[in-house]
């Protein structure tokens, strides 16, 4: 099945701000057969900002996350690229339950 990037990149934005769960697009994606791609400079500069908007978005999503594990651990001070050191008593493990 073909993908148009521009129309990909619209359901990804829609499914992140819905709440939704992105892994199911984005696993259902064959990327060599992504079509669309940018054909000049003007296009490919849009690309990179709406590129960038989504990553705003990823990051602005996960803030509460973070400040949660914050407080989870007193001790936590700032380390590259904000990232917090995890609890020990905190896993990474996600499960997909139907």
């Amino acid at each position: 099945m073909l993908h148009s990037l521009p129309t990909l990149l619209a359901d990804l934005e829609h499914r992140l701000i819905a709440g939704e769960d992105p892994l199911p697009l984005l696993g259902s994606v064959r990327w060599p057969d992504v079509i669309d791609w940018p054909k000049n400079r003007e296009e490919a500069l849009t690309l990179r900002q709406r590129l960038a908007n989504i990553q705003a978005l990823i990051q602005g999503l996960q803030a509460p996350l973070r400040a949660t594990l914050m407080g989870l651990n007193q001790d936590a001070a700032y380390q590259r690229k904000g990232s917090v050191p995890l609890p020990g008593s905190i896993s990474f493990k996600f499960q997909q339950s139907v």
